[in-house]
């Protein structure tokens, strides 16, 4: 990976700013005014915007000003908190990024109808001022909301299935997370002029980010330090079916299998989320998932640099990427 430069560090900032300011002001415009309390609790909790900022970097790339592609960036953002909404709910989730969730402040009755008004209030966001681009885009959209709905489901699903394949979870995690960075890049591209060639290049780019992201996301919760934005080994405590897991089930021995069976019902915190350390280390699969988004960005950056953008917004995107996978948060 490259040194991260100063000029995208201050893009993002720049970026990060304008999205605030518009989420503060236009963003629910025509919204129902008995659920602006709701949205604006979860579309204001602090953040890093990493979709919209796709959006506005592809457009970028192709042209378009961060004005003109802003109401397509909140949309994309719109529809990311609709579902964090939902998802808290069926989490039982007390808390969002340090703040009590919407169900929790609200009530669930009107957390679920806050979710519900949020999706299409996104969708008039994105056609809002580009109604000649309203099919195209439209099209990304509801492609990526459908995958979004059924990735959602197979994670609800992995709870209770005793073996999942690593094939079935990179499928998961493509639906449910990593389409949302594809769409955001696509639409950019499209609100751009872009060829189809380049909409699919830009689509790649924010894919395998995406599945880059949330496999270090995965890695963060088990091996991050103290600047991890939540508690060291929470999947762990859940049980829950994490990249590095279900890599550690599928190349573990009969000795470290048992381990981890026995580790599943331990009671004592401390001591099954350090046991599962030890045994993740004895088995590679930190190395495994290191490797592995190394691979998925060598992809980005492929796709990023065989489109048709200029060399400086592919550097930018490139660096975007790269932020994004050396967090600790």
């Amino acid at each position: 990976m490259t040194t991260i430069s100063t000029t995208i560090k201050q893009d993002l900032e720049i970026h990060r700013k304008a999205i605030i300011q518009f989420l503060e002001t236009e963003a629910l415009e025509g919204f129902p005014s008995n659920l602006a309390d709701s949205t604006y609790h979860i579309m204001t909790l602090e953040g890093k915007r990493l979709r919209p900022i796709m959006v506005l970097m592809a457009a970028q790339g192709f042209g378009v000003t961060t004005e003109a592609a802003m109401s397509a960036a909140i949309a994309i953002e719109v529809f990311h908190n609709f579902t964090l909404v939902h998802d808290d709910i069926m989490d039982k989730a007390l808390v969002r990024r340090g703040t009590i969730t919407v169900h929790e402040k609200y009530g669930v009755d009107k957390a679920i109808v806050t979710g519900d008004a949020m999706l299409p209030h996104s969708m008039g966001l994105l056609i809002k001022g580009t109604e000649e681009k309203s099919a195209v885009l439209m099209k990304s959209f509801l492609k990526m909301a459908q995958e979004v709905m059924e990735g959602q489901q197979y994670d609800m699903e992995f709870e209770t299935q005793e073996i999942v394949t690593v094939e079935e979870y990179m499928n998961m995690i493509r639906l449910k997370t990593s389409v949302l960075f594809g769409c955001a890049c696509e639409i950019g591209a499209i609100l751009g002029n872009a060829s189809i060639e380049d909409q699919k290049k830009l689509y790649d780019f924010g894919l395998y980010t995406g599945l880059a992201f949330q496999i270090m996301d995965d890695y963060l919760d088990t091996f991050g330090d103290d600047t991890f934005g939540k508690r060291i080994g929470g999947d762990i405590l859940l049980n829950k079916k994490t990249f590095l897991l279900i890599n550690a089930m599928q190349n573990a021995n009969g000795d470290q299998k048992a381990r981890i069976a026995k580790l599943f019902d331990e009671k004592d915190e401390e001591a099954k989320i350090s046991g599962f350390q030890d045994v993740f280390k004895e088995i590679g699969v930190a190395k495994i998932a290191l490797d592995k988004m190394e691979e998925l960005h060598d992809k980005s950056v492929e796709a990023v640099m065989s489109s048709g953008i200029s060399e400086e917004d592919k550097r930018k995107l490139i660096e975007l990427g790269e932020i994004m996978l050396s967090r600790t948060t």
